[in-house]
């Protein structure tokens, strides 16, 4: 008798609630299937984000961050890996700062990185110094030149300041 009721008493549960993603909703929260589309970094905000300025290459940005000191300003962190199969001579990333409205207000070089190994992730870290980083502004990290055995590549400013502005747009300053 004591087993019917449990048994019962199992069939009786009801399941938890199935969430229905409303595809009208103009707040889509950052779990949101919708938000999950674009490929960003580990890490990546408003504050701090990557572009891919050299599309399909043998570089990713895999991770960026903002590392708050006690005393301001903070220092930004930047992970690249190597997905090429063969070994990079020199990688050399850069930083930018943006405005609210997606200007590049100055860009800063990272030192480069030397002998990139197939797979291999790299961290850098920078504190930028070329101008004074308002709340609203944001840092942006994108692959300035490269050089391999497979051939140089360097960044266009006029493309990188496309491609900026667009993921500026996407992001928006709340």
């Amino acid at each position: 008798m004591l087993k019917l009721l449990a048994l019962l008493m199992a069939f009786g549960q009801s399941q938890p609630p199935i969430r229905i993603l409303n595809p009208t909703n103009p707040n889509p929260m950052p779990s949101d299937a919708r938000m999950m589309q674009f490929d960003d970094p580990k890490g990546a905000s408003w504050r701090v984000f990557a572009v891919d300025s050299h599309p399909g290459g043998p570089i990713a940005i895999v991770q960026v961050g903002e590392i708050r000191q006690h005393n301001p300003p903070s220092s930004w962190s930047v992970h690249v890996a190597s997905r090429g199969s063969m070994p990079l001579a020199s990688v050399s990333l850069a930083a930018a700062v943006v405005d609210v409205s997606g200007q590049i207000k100055a860009t800063q070089p990272l030192p480069a990185i030397k002998n990139l190994k197939p797979g291999q992730v790299q961290r850098r870290e920078i504190l930028i110094r070329t101008t004074v980083i308002a709340p609203t502004d944001r840092v942006v990290f994108f692959l300035n030149e490269l050089k391999s055995e497979l051939g140089d590549f360097a960044a266009v400013d006029s493309e990188v300041a496309g491609l900026i502005k667009n993921v500026a747009d996407r992001l928006p300053v709340p």
